[in-house]
């Protein structure tokens, strides 16, 4: 898995270096789709106190008061805690064993034209959770748009082309996962979560343990063992858009594992409706454009609508098979 170092990619003194790193950068999207991002500049510190804080935070009882104050169900879109067992399936027939916390920009008032725009939903009386987990996604937030100037750059797209959309009106959902360990031998369609592909622009993956697991464009799966303060990019569907295919989104899954893990995921969205398609340079004249025009929102909601009939699926499927066991129980 190749290591991108984001600094070389800014080091303008050493313009040959600089112009290796482009490289590489394009190389890992194209060949791999996806890759570790290092010298990033966000501080061990910033990383380990919002670790602390997802722990402190995951390992209170699901009936504590503040984990209740903070359910989804309470909370404008996007926002809030889900339990383990909650979190939408991505894959046809699978369920996920993740519980997590999701926020965005902190933002006061809801405005209704944009799905995923409103206030935090914070558990009360964390404040120590509250002041890491937003220092941690301000300081992506500065990643995120340090890597889409490169990524245009790289692939020769207008300059802010992705960076200038990406503002307090994207869906830049940042998650804060929790995967407990299992014990025994799991179910064959039990996941952590299960494989999916991302909706947003990229996404910037930070991991306790090992455990994420990633699919190269050969097809082949690869489990990803890196340390926290390096950076998994992974590449999403609005990208595979922009550039007609030849970037392709990274699929990724998160099986199942016998140690407990905890993840931070920073999806890096652009605004909800602005509306991107294949650029022309990206475009075979004699076959078009392979991508239909897409809004940041609709994809997002489309993706989450089918997660949710799927797990919807799960379910009636649960209940059957219930059914049938207690009725072979009482013959």
């Amino acid at each position: 898995m190749k290591k991108i170092s984001l600094k070389k990619l800014f080091d303008g003194s050493d313009s040959n270096n600089q112009s290796k790193e482009l490289k590489r950068l394009k190389d890992a999207m194209t060949k791999d789709c996806y890759f570790l991002l290092v010298d990033h500049g966000v501080s061990e510190k910033i990383i380990d106190d919002a670790y602390e804080q997802s722990r402190i935070f995951h390992n209170l009882d699901d009936s504590d008061s503040k984990k209740q104050a903070a359910h989804y169900r309470h909370a404008h879109s996007g926002r809030g805690w889900s339990p383990c067992g909650e979190d939408p399936a991505y894959s046809a027939h699978t369920k996920a064993t993740c519980s997590a916390f999701d926020m965005c920009y902190e933002i006061k008032e809801i405005d209704e034209e944009f799905e995923n725009f409103g206030p935090n939903l914070w558990p009360p009386k964390m404040p120590d959770f509250r002041d890491a987990v937003y220092k941690y996604y301000l300081e992506f937030s500065k990643v995120e748009k340090k890597l889409a100037n490169q990524i245009e750059e790289t692939f020769n797209l207008d300059k802010n082309f992705i960076s200038s959309k990406m503002t307090e009106k994207s869906p830049s959902t940042m998650r804060l996962i929790y995967y407990p360990a299992v014990q025994g031998t799991p179910e064959d369609n039990k996941f952590g979560i299960s494989a999916h592909t991302d909706y947003e622009v990229f996404t910037l993956l930070t991991q306790s343990e090992k455990g994420s697991q990633l699919k190269h464009r050969s097809g082949e799966w690869h489990l990803v063992d890196c340390n926290r303060y390096e950076i998994i990019v992974m590449l999403g569907d609005m990208l595979e858009v922009i550039t007609n295919g030849l970037v392709k989104a990274t699929p990724h899954r998160v099986p199942p594992t016998t140690w407990e893990r905890y993840s931070i995921t920073r999806f890096c969205a652009i605004d909800g409706h602005y509306e991107v398609s294949p650029q022309e340079q990206f475009v075979d004249a004699a076959k078009g454009p392979l991508y239909e025009p897409v809004s940041q929102q609709k994809n997002i909601k489309d993706g989450l609508a089918q997660a949710s009939a799927n797990s919807e699926a799960m379910l009636k499927e649960s209940r059957v098979d219930d059914r049938f066991k207690n009725q072979k129980d009482n013959l």
